[in-house]
Parts: C-alpha cells; structure tokens; sequence
C-alpha cells in the first residue's frame, strides 16, 4: 500500500468522549509535495468531468433541437395528411353521386375499357420480351 494509513478522527484521551476532531496541519501524514501531486490529479480529473458534462449538455440540446424539427415536420405532414382526406372524401362523393345519376353504366364502360387496355399491353409486352 503507497498511502499511510489516515489520520485518527477521535480523541484518544482518558476523557472517552468520542467527539471527531479536526486533523490538524502537522498531523496529516502526507508530505507537501504528495498533497500537491493528488490536488492536481483532482483538478485534472474535475476538468474531465466538466468537458464530458458540457459535451453531454451539448448532446442533450442537439438532440432537444432534433427532435422539435421532427415534431414540426409531423405537424406538417399531419395536416398534409387531413387537407388529402377530405379531397379524397370529396372525390368519392362525386363519384358516388355520378353514379347515382347515370346509373353507373358510363362508369362500368370506362372499367371495362381500362381493363381491356390493361390486357392489351400485357400481351404485346410478354410476346415481346
């Protein structure tokens, strides 16, 4: 063990009262020289800490900013999503009373016609390739 044992905390007269006392100046057991290598090791390890606290403060707010831009973009994107519901809603209404309207025959020939187009180009690009 390097370090000497630390210095006795309690009153050791015949009083036994068991009261701490301060350790006093000249019964530290460390030399001076010691004393001033171990506050430098703490000052330097202070500084470290402070640096890794300060980056992950940096880090926290980074992150703070992060995640309030990915908010506003999904509140934006939310409205987005509302404003295409209701055209959607809209378009179908239409349809839906077109339908009613014209019997939906005019619709049925348009479906019909689709499909066979559909069919169409699937033939003349299988035979091709």
């Amino acid at each position: 063990n390097p370090f000497p044992p630390p210095p006795r905390m309690y009153n050791t007269s015949s009083n036994m009262s068991h009261r701490p006392t301060p350790p006093s100046s000249s019964s530290i057991p460390y030399g001076s020289a010691t004393t001033s290598a171990l506050e430098n090791q703490n000052n330097d390890r202070i500084s470290s800490l402070s640096s890794q606290v300060s980056q992950l403060k940096n880090l926290t707010l980074n992150i703070n900013s992060e995640v309030s831009a990915q908010n506003a973009l999904l509140n934006g994107m939310d409205d987005d999503f509302s404003g295409l519901g209701g055209l959607l809603g809209t378009s179908v209404n239409r349809i839906k009373h077109m339908m009613d309207r014209t019997g939906g025959r005019h619709m049925w020939y348009m479906a019909g016609f689709i499909v066979l187009v559909m069919t169409f180009l699937y033939w003349t690009m299988k035979r091709k390739y």
